[in-house]
This record gives C-alpha cells, sequence and structure tokens, in this order.
C-alpha cells in the first residue's frame, strides 16, 4: 500500500473534473468573491481619497530664436529662425539636458528667492522644429506659474554657453492652473478595486478547485488501489416539508428512488458472497470520516440482507455515537456496551425490528474510553456467540480516520465493506485510511461509492440528500464510561 501512495503523487488533471470543482467551489465560496469584491473597492477608494495628492501643471510654448550675427548682415543682438533639421534636432537634446542642470535650478533659486523649488520642469520638442512644450508640476498652482514664468526668464543666459544667444517667443504665456491635473475618478478607482478583488476571489477558488482531488468516478480509484467498486449509490434528496423524516432514508420507504433500493440490494449481495467465500458472518462498515453515509449504508445493507431471507443482527458499534437507534425505534437500549460490560444479557439486549426483520444491537448513549471496551474478552465472545446464531452481523464502526476503533474491530471482522462519498473527501485521506485498515489483516471487500450525482455521466444524478447525516452530529461523550482497563 505505501509503494502505491507513492504512485498516487503524480498530478493528473482532468478539465472536466476540474471544471466540476470550480463550480461546486463557486456555490460554496460564492461569499469570498463577493467580500474581496467589497474589500478591494473599499481599499482603492481609500487609498485614493486619504492619500491623494492634488498637484498643479502650468504649460507653456514658444519658439527658439538662435542669435543671428553682424558677418549676416543684421545687427547684432538679432535672431534667425532656423528650419534646418539639423538645429532643430541639436534644441531637441540640449533643450531637456539644461533643464535638469544644477545652474538652471540654481538661477531659478535666485530669482524667485527660495531655497527649494516646489516643482518639477519638463520640455518637450516637436519633432523636426523649434516649438517647445515646457510643463511645470507643483503642488501649489501659484508656484507652478512663478516657477515656469522664472525658467523661460533665466533660460536663455544659462544657455548661452551651451547653444549660443537663444530668444523665445511666445505661443501660449504661463498661467496659474485652476484645477488639479491629476483629479481622480474615485467611483472608477472603486470599480477597478472590485474587479481586482473578485479576480483574487475566483482565483482562490480555481486554486481550491485545482488542489481539491476528492474522488469524483470509481474510474479515479482504479488507478490507484485495487479495490473492486461494489457498486454506486445515487444521491438522494427529501422535499423541504419532509425534512424531519430525514433519517427514514431506507430501502424499505417507497418514497425514495427504486434505483436507490436496486443499488443497495446489489451493493449488499455482492459484499454477502464475498464473505460467503471467505466463510465469514460478520461484516464491518466504515468510511474516513463522518458525513459519507456510512450509517445508513451499513442499516440499509442490513435490511437488504433481510429481503435477501437471512437471519441478520444490526451491531451499532460506533459507541462514541450511539445513534442508530433512533432509526430503529423510540426507546432506549443497553447495546453493545451494556452486553460486553455485563450489564445486561445479549438476549435481553438484542431486539427486532417488525418492519424489517432484522436484530439489532444498539445503544442509546455515547461511551467514553472505547478502546477500553473494545480490548476486552468479553466483545470478542459476544462476536463470536452472534457469529454463531446469524447468517450476516453488520457492525457499523466510527469512521477509519478519525479513531482506531474501526482498526480493534476489523481483528474480529471477516469483511470490510469501505464507504466513500462522491466528491467528499481527499484521495490521499481515503488511501491512508485503508492503508490503517489493511494493517489489521482483515480482507476489505470494495467500496460502495455513494451520493453519486446524475450529471456526472453515466453514474446518474439523483441529488445528495445528506440522507443518513441529518441525525450524525459531532463526536462527543455522554453519560456511559468504561472504568475498567482493558
Amino acid at each position: 500500500m505505501d509503494e502505491r501512495l507513492e504512485d498516487r503523487e503524480e498530478l493528473e488533471i482532468d478539465l472536466g473534473i476540474l471544471l466540476w470543482n470550480f463550480l461546486q467551489g463557486l456555490a460554496r465560496f460564492w461569499w469570498l468573491v463577493i467580500l474581496l469584491a467589497a474589500l478591494g473597492s473599499a481599499a482603492y477608494y481609500v487609498k485614493n481619497s486619504q492619500f491623494y495628492t492634488p498637484m498643479y501643471q502650468s504649460v507653456a510654448s514658444f519658439t527658439v530664436m538662435t542669435g543671428g550675427n553682424s558677418e549676416n548682415g543684421q545687427e547684432e543682438g538679432s535672431y534667425n529662425f532656423y528650419y534646418d533639421t539639423t538645429t532643430a534636432g541639436q534644441l531637441a537634446k540640449t533643450f531637456p539636458y539644461i533643464l535638469g542642470s544644477s545652474l538652471l535650478t540654481d538661477a531659478i533659486k535666485e530669482d524667485l528667492g527660495v531655497d527649494s523649488i516646489n516643482g518639477s520642469i519638463s520640455a518637450q520638442a516637436v519633432s523636426d522644429s523649434n516649438l517647445i512644450t515646457m510643463t511645470v508640476t507643483s503642488s501649489d498652482p501659484q508656484d507652478a506659474k512663478a516657477i515656469l514664468e522664472s525658467a523661460i526668464k533665466v533660460y536663455p543666459e544659462v544657455s548661452r554657453f551651451v547653444i549660443g544667444e537663444t530668444k523665445f517667443n511666445m505661443i501660449d504665456v504661463p498661467t496659474a492652473p485652476k484645477e488639479p491635473y491629476n483629479q481622480p475618478n474615485f467611483v472608477k478607482k472603486a470599480v477597478k478595486g472590485a474587479l481586482l478583488g473578485a479576480a483574487a476571489g475566483i482565483f482562490l477558488i480555481v486554486l481550491y478547485a485545482f488542489f481539491r482531488k476528492t474522488v469524483q468516478t470509481p474510474d479515479e480509484l482504479k488507478n490507484v488501489m485495487s479495490l473492486p467498486c461494489l457498486g454506486n449509490l445515487p444521491e438522494m434528496k427529501q422535499k423541504a416539508r419532509k425534512k424531519k423524516r430525514r433519517r427514514d432514508i431506507s430501502i424499505l420507504n417507497k418514497e425514495f428512488s427504486q434505483r436507490f433500493k436496486e443499488s443497495l440490494l446489489s451493493i449488499e449481495l455482492k459484499a454477502e458472497r464475498e464473505l460467503q467465500d471467505k466463510n465469514g458472518k460478520i461484516l464491518l462498515v466504515t468510511s474516513t470520516i463522518s458525513g459519507e453515509g456510512k450509517s445508513t449504508v451499513a442499516l440499509n445493507m442490513a435490511y437488504a440482507a433481510a429481503l435477501h431471507e437471512k437471519k441478520v443482527l444490526f451491531i451499532d458499534a460506533d459507541l462514541r455515537k450511539q445513534t442508530d437507534r433512533r432509526c430503529l425505534t423510540e426507546t432506549e437500549g443497553k447495546g453493545l456496551y451494556g452486553v460486553v460490560t455485563g450489564k445486561c444479557s445479549l438476549e435481553k439486549a438484542v431486539e427486532k425490528d417488525g418492519r424489517s426483520g432484522i436484530s439489532f444491537l444498539c445503544g442509546s448513549l455515547p461511551v467514553r474510553n472505547v478502546p477500553a471496551v473494545l480490548n476486552r474478552p468479553e466483545f470478542q465472545e459476544t462476536l463470536r456467540r452472534v457469529r454463531g446464531e446469524y447468517d450476516l452481523v453488520i457492525l457499523d464502526s466510527p469512521p477509519a480516520e478519525m479513531f482506531e476503533d474501526a482498526s480493534l474491530m476489523a481483528e474480529f471482522s471477516d469483511g470490510i465493506c469501505y464507504v466513500i462519498r462522491h466528491d467528499f473527501v481527499q484521495k490521499r485521506r481515503i488511501l491512508e485510511s485503508l492503508a490503517g485498515l489493511e494493517s489489521s489483516g482483515t480482507t476489505i471487500l470494495g467500496y460502495a461509492f455513494n451520493g453519486v450525482p446524475l450529471h456526472k455521466g453515466r453514474y446518474g444524478y439523483y441529488g445528495y440528500g445528506r440522507y443518513g447525516y441529518g441525525y450524525y452530529g459531532k463526536y462527543g461523550y455522554g453519560e456511559q464510561d468504561e472504568e475498567t482497563q482493558s
């Protein structure tokens, strides 16, 4: 079994199963998408409103005139307007360089009479022309205008040593901006945050779908273990008005699907034949965790055996719960615990169900220190006695992953029927629980694949009505304590 566990670590992706898991995750965690969308929207709104700093821009456009000389027949101080691409290219390269120089910055500070400039200066030259657009960005609109005016004023003097005499021919003069250029759209930001939050929620659901690795079809288990599938049980649902009768879902109830009955009869018959081949009579029914329908399957297998005219004893061996009795009678009983501890004889503890014809040994109260009870010689003696009196004895044990009870009982059983609920438990947990049961030496006859929906291909959809789970609550302890040490 350990060697097979290594092989099961290989990643296998079935797009159909992945889509199914995603839809199931979306149906289960839709609230997470909404929550993250709301949080994302609120976060973006707060971020952009609380940390928003209004910024202002003052813009000026002008052409640059390069200085002339007397050799060209013009008076000193006159300026020529060059259209050639060489001059334009030179301006485009040198203008931003001069703007970022410390010489220009110091000149502006001196002109404004300040120690630092409250803003940044940028310029853009139109390709193949001497048209320049200069922009000053500042947190104060008046500072933006003042800095831009000062830059235009001192630039010719600073640039004289680089590109010679220059003069600006103003096209758009600097003005004080009336509103911030970066005024945010808070609604748009909130929507963006909501979309990002929703996307994060969807991503988490995709991860959930990808790593869930629950059993979707019996074919998945064929690749990782050699156990046969005894049969597929359809999902069962009850109408809302019948919730009070949810515990009584059985093959004896004509209100439920005929296929459910046929499936259970087939599963019981296969398990019974496997036991007969081993000359056995005691069948242990268990699962990985609670909620897989183990108790309902076990009880209905007892009903099915009775319909096959077998003398059947059903034992509620889940001593930590002791809830099966509620499906059979409204009276209280001692059950297996009472017989093993000598508080009641086997003959008095075993009762008869008039409707199904099965005999049952079911207690009323949960028991503490169950391993001590199961390790008593009286427990083995009780099983020896019922083995001789009945054609089939079905033990409804606790889940195999949660407690060692199932493994202890398996040592005194002739075969094990394992219940696996569709899309409920990860494969690794199932396989680890099966490995623990195999260590008992008792043969695992096969597994019943429970709660298969119709739209899962050929397995049929009948809705998984959580049958048998309404009364299967959390494990706890009652008033019955086992004081005697094993």
